[in-house]
């Protein structure tokens, strides 16, 4: 088995003592680490990512960059990826106990075949670290006569320009490169024992005896434009202060040695979270339900969403932190209604002697009066800014008002539309901005700093080819040279004017999505050159949805750029389509048969529909067809479960996750990735896409081995339940009063002649969003499913492929629950 690579380094450890990672098998890298260990004996250990392990050596007089200087390397066991970030205190009593830093870390390539070289035991490479660089070698030595050791290596440095016989590199350099830290500063001075503190819940006001509820749904606060003050002629209310963290808020349920960490749309994350759980376990309680945020923090210490989803993504292991800020129910009390004061100086009670200033949780300290110098430091450290918090509250579900945010500065997006030109200089000033407001793009004022020359330079290349076709905006001033609306940009402002212009407006970036799906085969071009050649567009300057949206062009060129990726999926399957002829919203249709005047290239046939009728239907059979239809205003394509050679027996099954009210894009994604989990456990394998607009479509590729009549019940059965893995989050039942705060699974796609949106089909609303397949790690880093549209996703494929290229090789049998 796989995970028997591990088996040695595991089994040396106790992961409920020791802060090293249990590590998952992950990998396909280059990196290396050196970490400084100072243990039972002093040494250095050099680890390569090979494969989904660390190959690792233990070097006691450490690597020298004089070629002359032959230094003993010992093989020790393989080492899980996770720990080439590792640094910290192994306890005294634990294998390799004693302080371990990040010496050097970087990437590494062989000369070589790895597998071979490290067989004959001449192992040649190089590294591309902060200290270590140039070509190095490890060489095994032949065991004495009668041993059959075959650990010891030596380590040397081949002669090139990153070799140096006047420096001892160990000496000179002797700091972390993660932290900046020598190693004697990880030791910490042993501290007395803290005295137990005697934890006494019924002893706050409002405690309630009673069983702990099996979810809370979190309290949320209200968003302010600044931290809250005593009203005057008021009594004056005392808040509480936070730093406003940037994760994934999380619910702590400790009962009986269980741990659950339910996220905040109520799913179970607890596998997710790598060595997490076990900080919990060693809480002293029987049960509790602690409220904070789970993070990963950057070398500042400042938490960043980013590396959060990086972590989750390759194996969580021990870099998440925990913030915890409330206390919700201890031993058996239930404290929703006790003051929040109250809930706080317990909670740092039971945290007390478990928090370190590298434990898995961390308590969320807080100032309690006038929040505004609190607000104003997290400005100027560049944080999210600040939660606010009545000191005298009791805990409720939802949003209240006892609870605000702030952030620290505003930050959106909004749409590059123009530009102005220095005369001085000869090239960018300024960028002109505009915000879509209903259907329509509004001027928001210029942005004239936060750039450097390279990006200046940068912009200008990317939007004087955006000039051809761009519309004026109304109330803008008249040196603007305007573009197409294609690129978005991240700015940081102080306000708002009544016209609602920014003011001190600072540029902060390009808001570039970035896929990082592989790139697939190469397979057949399924568009030829002859076939762009054929496309016929009348009114090409018609736009779409307003007077500044995309135009009728903008729409055919966008599918003749896809066409390569779009067709595999919707190729001999019957679909519908969306046109919209004049190109206002309220005109367009759903066309579902045969129209006057369509394309002799698109098919048709004849088939019962779910009413037991005969109708006749459409199909796209080649690429003539497809690019024709951009002529008569199609914008949307909705495709069949099923093929057109196999119309009675389905192939793949849609799930949309349709989002009720008051649910955010970040809790869809933890749904979808929650249903997959589930879908995986009944051996399918799932795929995912936007859907174009707030939901998510879990797409599972099936043997077409049942007919209508079987498949949709079976899917039925199958949305059911999932649905019942987390029914707090989760309905199957149509009505908007059924999906507050939930998300409907609704698997009636997968009926008979019924559709859904196609892979790579925009959609008819405002900046034609796309409904894009997505790799589930590309998932969890998007942000902003509006940003995958008709002037981003065509770049996007050619530089990382289709993520559903195979999907047909994975395709299962459909349980029948």
């Amino acid at each position: 088995m796989a995970t028997s690579k591990l088996d040695a380094y595991r089994g040396k450890r106790d992961f409920s003592k020791t802060p090293e990672p249990a590590g998952n098998l992950s990998g396909g890298g280059n990196r290396f680490v050196v970490h400084k260990h100072h243990a039972a004996a002093d040494h250095y250990d050099l680890r390569l990512e090979v494969g989904d392990v660390l190959k690792s050596w233990a070097v006691p007089k450490g690597p020298s960059l004089n070629p002359a200087d032959k230094r003993l390397a010992v093989a020790t066991e393989d080492h899980p990826l996770d720990y080439i970030d590792f640094e910290g205190v192994i306890p005294e009593g634990e294998y390799g106990g004693g302080p371990m830093i990040v010496w050097d870390k970087g990437v590494w390539a062989p000369m070589g075949d790895v597998e071979q070289d490290l067989r004959k035991g001449a192992f040649k490479f190089r590294l591309a670290g902060e200290k270590l660089k140039g070509g190095w070698m490890l060489t095994r030595l032949k065991p004495r006569p009668g041993e059959e050791d075959q650990r010891n290596w030596l380590l040397f440095k081949e002669r090139d320009l990153a070799a140096d016989t006047s420096i001892d590199i160990l000496a000179a350099r002797p700091e972390s490169v993660k932290s900046g830290r020598r190693i004697e500063e990880l030791v910490e001075k042993p501290k007395a024992a803290p005295k137990p503190v005697k934890l006494n819940p019924r002893a706050l006001p409002g405690a309630v005896e009673g069983a702990a509820p099996h979810r809370v749904e979190p309290q949320l606060a209200t968003p302010t434009v600044l931290p809250p003050e005593a009203e005057k002629g008021k009594k004056p209310e005392v808040w509480l202060h936070e730093i406003k963290f940037d994760g994934y808020r999380t619910m702590a349920h400790l009962a009986d040695g269980r741990v659950r960490l339910i996220t905040r749309g109520g799913l179970d994350w607890t596998k997710r979270y790598g060595d997490l759980p076990e900080a919990f376990r060693r809480l002293p309680c029987r049960d509790a339900i602690i409220d904070g945020e789970i993070v990963v923090l950057d070398e500042t210490g400042v938490s960043r969403f980013a590396l959060l989803q990086d972590a989750l993504s390759t194996g969580a292991g021990n870099s998440l932190v925990f913030y915890a800020f409330d206390l919700l129910h201890l031993n058996g009390w239930n404290l929703f209604d006790a003051p929040l004061e109250k809930r706080k100086t317990l909670l740092k009670q039971l945290l007390a002697g478990q928090v370190t200033d590298r434990s898995a949780i961390q308590f969320s300290d807080h100032v309690v009066g006038e929040g505004r110098a609190l607000y104003d430091q997290a400005s100027e450290m560049g944080l999210e800014g600040i939660v606010s918090k009545r000191l005298s509250a009791p805990y409720r579900s939802g949003r209240s008002k006892t609870w605000t945010k702030t952030k620290a500065l505003k930050a959106e997006d909004f749409v590059i539309v123009g530009y102005t030109v220095s005369q001085a200089a000869e090239g960018l000033a300024a960028l002109a901005l505009g915000e879509w407001s209903d259907g329509e793009l509004a001027y928001r004022g210029k942005v004239g700093t936060g750039f450097d020359a390279a990006m200046l330079e940068k912009l200008l290349e990317r939007l004087e080819p955006l000039r051809s076709g761009a519309a004026r905006l109304e109330g803008a001033p008249k040196e603007i040279i305007w573009v197409r609306p294609l690129l978005r940009a991240q700015i940081h402002y102080g306000n708002r004017t009544t016209d609602n212009v920014l003011r001190h407006a600072v540029f902060k970036g390009l808001r570039d999505v970035e896929l990082t799906t592989p790139v697939s085969p190469s397979r057949k071009r399924l568009i030829s050159d002859a076939d762009l050649a054929s496309i016929s567009i009348t009114n090409p300057t018609r736009r779409l949805f307003g007077k500044s949206g995309p135009t009728k062009l903008d729409l055919a060129v966008y599918y003749a750029m896809i066409g390569d990726f779009m067709l595999p999926h919707i190729l001999g399957r019957p679909v519908s389509l969306v046109r919209c002829p004049s190109g206002r919203t309220q005109d367009c249709f759903f066309q579902r048969h045969p129209f006057t005047g369509m394309p002799p290239s698109v098919a048709t046939f004849e088939a019962i529909n779910s009413e037991g009728e005969s109708r006749t239907y459409l199909s796209v059979e080649d690429a003539k067809g497809y690019l024709a239809l951009a002529q008569f205003g199609v914008v949307e394509f909705h495709n069949w479960g099923a093929t057109r050679r196999l119309l009675g027996k389905p192939d793949r099954v849609v799930f949309d996750l349709d989002p009720g009210e008051g649910i955010a894009w970040r809790e869809v994604v933890e749904a979808a990735i929650h249903i997959k989990s589930e879908l995986e456990a009944l051996d399918l394998v799932p795929f995912v896409k936007t859907s174009g607009g707030k939901g998510v479509h879990v797409v599972v590729p099936v043997k077409p081995k049942l007919d209508w009549k079987k498949f949709h019940p079976a899917t039925s059965a199958l949305a059911g339940r999932l649905a019942a893995t987390a029914p707090d989050s989760f309905t199957t039942t149509m009505g908007k009063n059924n999906r507050v705060k939930r998300i409907f699974i609704d698997y009636h796609r997968n009926a008979r002649s019924h559709t859904w949106a196609a892979p790579y089909s925009l959609r008819a609303r405002t900046n034609l969003p796309a409904s894009t397949p997505l790799s589930w790690a590309d998932l969890e880093a998007i942000d902003a499913p509006q940003d995958l549209n008709y002037s981003s996703l065509p770049g996007l494929l050619a530089s990382s492929g289709d993520p559903w290229a195979d999907i047909d090789a994975f395709a299962r049998d459909l349980p029948l629950l």
